[in-house]
């Protein structure tokens, strides 16, 4: 009986071009789909810790006569460092993981109140809360007022309270520059792809309003205004014309239109 023998073949060199050609096209396509399903699976954390912080707030309100925590108190006799809301809200979270979005890379830094307290700060930078002082309260109006009571607030469900940034103050406002990319030489900013860079997006992050809710927002929205006001609380007839450093904000915001 005659065998029939057939000899193993292996890929020619075109096949391995082509299989290798294919793997590199479906790696450029999946890899940012992959990125994009892992920042939004860490969105949600931070979504989650700002919604606890939201839920400390309110409580906090509740024992203090409804007033909200102040942006800066004393600094703290036992170790130096500057006191600020996040101090004021530790009895109602009572875990500093709270305050650490996974995403965001100011968060991996320590926030600062000023040079002669940074290497005192304790807590992660990333959340920056949006009180003004008492000057500018008076200035802006609308209930504004510091310290800041609940029953002041015109429409606390679009007032905005506390933002993740690149800044890393635990305090912020619309007077701050936004930038593509960050700058590399100013320590008060994390390097990264703007200053207002929350990891999940250059212009978008999750906010907290003065109700206690929180929700994923962009920031030029923030400047919409509803019922007369933005959520920084005061509107562009009135602000513009006497302190137009309030828009500094969406006024760099308009030299970078792509989307993101």
């Amino acid at each position: 009986m005659q065998r029939l023998h057939r000899r193993a073949q292996g890929f020619t060199l075109i096949e391995l071009l082509v299989v290798i050609a294919i793997i590199a096209i479906l790696a450029a396509i999946l890899f940012p789909v992959f990125a994009q399903a892992r920042e939004k699976a860490r969105q949600t954390p931070c979504l989650s810790n700002q919604k606890q912080i939201g839920t400390a707030l309110m409580m906090y309100a509740q024992d203090n006569d409804e007033y909200l925590p102040v942006r800066y108190g004393a600094i703290d006799p036992v170790d130096g460092h500057q006191i600020s809301w996040k101090d004021m809200l530790v009895p109602y979270i009572k875990n500093m993981g709270v305050y650490k979005c996974p995403s965001n890379p100011t968060a991996q830094k320590m926030d600062f109140a000023g040079a002669e307290t940074a290497d005192k700060a304790i807590f992660p930078g990333g959340y920056s809360m949006w009180l003004p002082d008492a000057w500018l309260s008076g200035q802006i109006g609308h209930g504004a007022g510091y310290p800041q009571a609940l029953a002041g607030v015109e429409q606390p469900a679009s007032s905005l309270i506390i933002l993740e940034t690149s800044w890393r103050f635990p305090d912020t406002g619309p007077y701050l520059g936004y930038s593509e990319p960050a700058p590399s030489n100013d320590p008060a900013i994390t390097p990264g792809p703007s200053s207002w860079n929350s990891g999940h997006s250059k212009k978008k992050g999750n906010i907290i309003y003065m109700d206690g809710h929180a929700k994923y927002r962009g920031l030029k929205e923030t400047f919409n205004e509803t019922g007369g006001l933005n959520e920084w609380r005061f509107s562009r007839e009135e602000m513009y014309p006497v302190h137009p450093w309030l828009f500094t904000l969406l006024d760099n915001l308009q030299q970078y239109p792509a989307n993101d």
